[in-house]
């Protein structure tokens, strides 16, 4: 189905992802950090929750659900038989806000999110960051960045936070 009308409401993802912070913050769970640079892991450690919190929060605090910016996304919704879910995507039709594209992804039977995909992209000074999270429910979050220099030159660096990881 297409949600092209922009008065719908749009999948409220940013609410799930919210939650899943509370979650992260009330569950008697540790929260590893491990960053990766080209391929090449340069940091891993157990880190506070709240760092966690506001590291997470700048890329989870668009809401395409608000007056200012609900014209702007359109939601189509389908459901994929070949890996069982049903989703939500959420694309944006205006190339200069930052989060392009949001993919919800719910268990067909239970309707409980599995999966959030959030594309962002921005641009600052002589490069442009292509960044992709993908949240995995009640377990892991990751973030890969793209980022592209104005001399050709290429860095990918990838964030992975997890906090439901067996001992």
């Amino acid at each position: 189905t297409d949600s092209a009308d922009s008065k719908e409401p749009l999948y409220p993802f940013p609410q799930y992802l919210s939650s899943q912070i509370e979650y992260v913050d009330t569950m008697p769970l540790a929260v590893e950090k491990i960053v990766k640079r080209d391929g090449v892991t340069t940091d891993s450690n157990y880190i506070d929750k709240a760092i966690f919190k506001s590291a997470i929060q700048p890329y989870i605090s668009i809401d395409p659900n608000t007056t200012s910016l609900r014209s702007k996304y359109k939601e189509i919704s389908f459901q994929d038989l070949s890996i069982p879910s049903l989703t939500f995507s959420i694309t944006c039709k205006d190339s200069s806000l930052p989060l392009q594209q949001a993919d919800v992804l719910l268990n067909p039977d239970t309707k409980r999110v599995k999966h959030v995909v959030l594309n962002l992209f921005t641009s600052a000074g002589d490069s442009t960051t292509t960044t992709r999270i993908l949240w995995d429910h009640n377990m892991k979050c990751q973030i890969m960045e793209s980022i592209e220099y104005a001399n050709g030159k290429q860095r990918i660096i990838v964030t992975q936070y997890i906090w439901d990881k067996p001992f």
